[in-house]
């Protein structure tokens, strides 16, 4: 009869010490969340941003004509978005899940990357971004620069991720 109640009390502990495991964990993924959203860098005086169509390639794409590969392992998402930056607007630092390709249209930008190194990108030129490190754009001209950007993304993956400045004078 005494065996029964040690198999129970021990059961109870077992319950016991994994409910405070998982409410540690809930804490601790909060507060990381938390200090994330509060280092983020959103954009500013951004005038508009039109995605104009996102749609799913359900299969893996193995492509490879006229010296251009493109290769994914599962099925991404393919989007098209315009972005017209006022004058003075920045992108916020931000990364993209995947690939993101982008062309101006009209205007130019100044793109600097997490070593705080820059390039000036004006109408006619394209850039691309891709990995886990924060990049950030800023129009510097008196005029909106209008950029319009494919993104092929994991599906379902935000097509942005706002991150923290990386350590650079610009904001």
């Amino acid at each position: 009869m005494l065996e029964p109640q040690v198999k129970i009390t021990h059961l109870q502990r077992k319950v016991a010490m994994s409910k405070r495991l998982i409410v540690t964990i809930v804490a601790i993924l909060a507060a990381a969340v938390s200090v994330t959203v509060a280092l983020a860098t959103p954009a500013l005086g951004t005038v508009t941003a039109t995605l104009f169509a996102r749609g799913t390639l359900t299969s893996p794409v193995r492509a490879n004509a006229d010296g251009i590969v493109l290769r994914t392992d599962h099925s991404t998402d393919h989007a098209v978005q315009e972005i017209v930056f006022g004058p003075g607007a920045t992108s916020g630092w931000h990364r993209h899940p995947g690939v993101v390709l982008v062309t101006v249209k009209t205007g130019a930008l100044q793109h600097y990357e997490a070593n705080c190194g820059s390039e000036t990108v004006s109408a006619g030129k394209s850039f691309w971004e891709s990995g886990s490190h924060a990049t950030i754009v800023r129009n510097a001209t008196a005029h909106n620069t209008v950029v319009y950007v494919t993104y092929i993304a994991p599906t379902g993956a935000p097509l942005r991720i706002d991150m923290p400045n990386p350590g650079c004078s610009v904001e």
